[in-house]
């Protein structure tokens, strides 16, 4: 059994859910008022992920266009990231690309920061065909090496999956180094 640290962010427009999802994977549940992050927050937790023990460092930025500038020092030193955008308002996908390239510049860890692009609220949505085919599709665009995969933090589905993905991406990319 290895060990490991990983300072991640969550990061992705104001509302998309990623307070939520930092809430529901450390087990805290779902809030229905929505209360925007200043600046950033910070959550620590300890999780198993294949016979792996993972200490996760997980800084939830803010969202907000106010928030940006100062968002910089957080990303030092990042692993890795969640991008969240919210499938019920598509346009908060067409920021995915500035958010992880902002990610990628300022973290200075790997050639290629590990990142999971994460479509949240999916209980919200009613029918979005072939929105995986979108998704696909805009991530080869903008040539992003990234996993896509769907959750809902109001009903817990797919949360773990999303870290458990990202855990094996920077697990690969720390054992390419070694």
């Amino acid at each position: 059994m290895a060990k490991f640290i990983f300072k991640i962010v969550l990061i992705g427009d104001g509302a998309v859910g990623k307070t939520s999802i930092r809430r529901r994977y450390m087990g805290e549940g779902f809030r229905t008022d929505f209360l925007a992050t200043m600046g950033a927050d910070f959550a620590y937790l300890k999780t198993n992920i294949d016979g792996n023990e993972i200490e996760w460092q997980i800084w939830d930025l803010a969202g907000q266009p106010a928030f940006r500038n100062v968002m910089k020092a957080y990303f030092k030193g990042t692993m890795g990231a969640l991008a969240v955008y919210d499938v019920s308002q598509p346009d908060t996908l067409e920021n995915i690309d500035s958010w992880t390239q902002e990610a990628q510049f300022h973290a200075n860890t790997f050639s290629e920061l590990p990142i999971v692009i994460v479509g949240n609220k999916i209980d919200l949505r009613e029918e979005i065909p072939n929105c995986t085919k979108t998704i696909n599709g805009f991530v080869k665009a903008k040539s992003l090496n990234a996993e896509f995969i769907e959750t809902s933090a109001k009903t817990g589905e797919n949360i773990e999956d999303a870290f458990a993905k990202l855990a094996h991406q920077i697990m690969k990319k720390t054992n390419e180094l070694i």
